[in-house]
């Protein structure tokens, strides 16, 4: 590899770097060497020129190698409370790339811890909603998804962080696909649960949060159920559609079939017309939930319901 620019120190050559790269470079430091060599970049096509131009990584035939003198800089100073946060929530996101749930829940659950100690609330409100996303690919109607989401919106309510519709539409599709507890309590609930990652002060942080009303669970239950009712108007007609071709009923047939075709144009609506094309070939098992996301889920689990109820079983 070419030696460093201006012959410096590997540590002082990470120092130098532009914020960034150096995030990039210090994750990179703290991944495994096979996943490294099927490192996937994404969008930091800007940051790995950087870091080629400082002699601290090659490419060549699709192979990440780094600079050996500067790993165990990069791992030091990864360590680091500040850099510590960034690497983890990097590293969560590689897991997540690679389908290693659990272990992107571990990094996911010590970024939210740091972000704890960092102290910003729209960072932490970020860190919550990430982590209810995560807790969803292996648990997804969890309670802990739920109390996870709820911790997002609290923040977000409670700081007036333009993230707060986003917040409602996420607990809106929890409750349209599972539904929301007939009782559920800010302390007793959804702060326990939340608590139960480490560092995680969610009691704390709301009391700090002094322009927050009392009752802004009651805001966010009342607003998420709102959406909740108006998507299921929205795709009523559509479930309505599959449940009476399923029973044989073809009136709506032709509509049907423009309706699921233009949405399989959409590759995020593809999986949920696969399903509901499965139960019009017959198809009833709850083998057809696994691995929808909320609103899918809950339009399947819907129309699989009705087809139970109206076939008296």
């Amino acid at each position: 590899m070419e030696p460093f620019l201006r012959d410096e120190d590997p540590a002082d050559a990470v120092r130098s770097l532009p914020e960034p790269a150096r995030r990039l470079f210090l994750t990179l430091c703290c991944i495994t060497e096979d996943d490294l060599y099927t490192y996937a970049v994404g969008e930091a096509d800007e940051e790995l020129a950087v870091l080629s131009e400082h002699g601290l990584i090659e490419i060549e035939d699709g192979r990440l190698s780094l600079h050996p003198g500067a790993v165990e800089a990069g791992r030091a100073m990864a360590e680091l409370a500040d850099s510590r946060f960034h690497v983890a929530d990097q590293l969560a996101a590689i897991e997540d790339q690679q389908g290693r749930y659990d272990r992107a829940l571990a990094f996911k659950a010590e970024a939210l811890g740091l972000a704890y100690a960092a102290g910003d609330p729209h960072v932490i409100s970020n860190q919550h909603h990430d982590y209810a996303v995560l807790i969803a690919r292996v648990d997804t109607g969890s309670p802990r998804v739920l109390a996870h989401y709820f911790a997002a919106a609290a923040i977000a309510i409670r700081t007036d962080a333009p993230t707060l519709r986003a917040e409602i539409e996420m607990l809106a599709m929890f409750a349209f696909a599972f539904g929301l507890p007939e009782q559920i309590s800010l302390n007793d609930d959804i702060i326990a649960l939340a608590q139960e990652v480490e560092g995680v002060r969610l009691g704390e942080l709301l009391e700090s949060l002094s322009q927050g009303t009392a009752d802004d669970l009651q805001q966010l239950v009342a607003r998420a159920m709102e959406r909740a009712h108006e998507t299921m108007r929205d795709w009523s007609p559509l479930m309505t559609a599959v449940v009476l071709q399923a029973e044989g009923d073809t009136q709506y047939a032709s509509q049907l079939t423009a309706e699921l075709a233009g949405m399989e144009e959409n590759p995020g609506a593809a999986p949920v017309v696969h399903v509901f094309r499965r139960i019009l070939a017959g198809e009833r098992g709850p083998e057809l939930l696994n691995g929808l996301g909320m609103l899918p889920f809950g339009m399947v689990s819907k129309v699989l319901a009705t087809l139970r109820e109206r076939a008296g079983s």
